[in-house]
């Protein structure tokens, strides 16, 4: 990566790209193509912004725009949303300027640059990872179903899409001959199942951070084996309750209770051992 300043970034396989198209004459749709990418993602940086997170970087890559955030740590279920529908928003609310501005003023640019917000709203609202509407779908899914159920459900999803982004792929490219532009698509999202992974758990570093804001009169009872570890019992508790945690032996019998204060506090307190 080729740091231009200190929150732009710049691959360099992107150059060739640009080198590539402007000998091709095609640099006009590159160019568009980036702006759009790259409103985008300045929407999700205003979004980021406005709910209290902090910017590192933007880098441009040979196949998009990449917001990179310090932090990634809300707590609200609203504001998450808000971060990641806001992208899609902006192409919206620039299709439709495109469309009035080219009843004014006719022009090949205008009707591309309409034709790409849409094309990448759409893109981007399909409920598979990593694109936004599979981040916002997975988001949902952890606060109703919990985060486990959520990545069973989402993994599934994006994997059926994958594949039929991938057919789709190989019939425009057979009937086209040359636009591989979704063949390609549908092996980045493929690929991103098997490859992507968190440097640790956003959702369990989450409950350390937040939990002390559940409201605690709507209360949940589990029971949940002795052994079992810490980590795996806090990923069973639910973001809507404050829970009453009953530790159980192989005999089925209750050997002790405690709270999800107890719990959390554990993690943060070396001094203090429940377990």
């Amino acid at each position: 990566m080729i740091k231009i300043t200190n929150y732009v970034r710049i691959n360099i396989l992107t150059i060739l790209v640009f080198i590539v198209c402007y000998i091709t004459k095609t640099l006009k749709i590159l160019c568009v193509s980036y702006a759009v990418m790259l409103a985008h993602e300045l929407a999700h940086t205003l979004a980021a912004t406005c709910i209290g997170l902090k910017i590192s970087h933007i880098s441009f890559f040979p196949f998009g725009v990449n917001l990179k955030l310090k932090n990634k740590m809300v707590y609200s279920l609203a504001d998450e949303v808000i971060l990641y529908i806001s992208g899609p928003l902006a192409n919206v609310l620039f299709a439709l300027a495109a469309v009035i501005i080219y009843n004014i003023y006719p022009s090949q640019s205008i009707k591309l640059f309409y034709i790409s917000n849409i094309m990448l709203f759409v893109m981007n609202m399909l409920p598979a990872l990593p694109l936004d509407g599979g981040i916002i779908l997975k988001k949902i899914l952890s606060y109703a179903a919990g985060e486990k159920t959520a990545m069973k459900v989402i993994r599934g999803i994006s994997a059926v899409i994958s594949l039929l982004l991938l057919f789709v792929g190989i019939g425009v490219l057979y009937i086209t001959k040359m636009n591989f532009s979704i063949l390609v698509f549908a092996v980045l999202m493929a690929g991103n199942m098997f490859t992507q992974s968190e440097k640790y758990d956003v959702d369990f570093v989450k409950e350390l951070m937040f939990y002390k804001k559940k409201v605690s009169n709507k209360i949940k009872h589990i029971i949940v084996s002795e052994k079992l570890d810490y980590r795996k019992i806090v990923k069973q508790l639910d973001k809507k309750f404050y829970h009453i945690i009953y530790l159980m032996n192989d005999e089925g019998e209750i050997q002790r209770v405690i709270t999800e204060t107890q719990l959390l506090n554990s993690l943060m307190d070396s001094n203090i051992t429940i377990l």
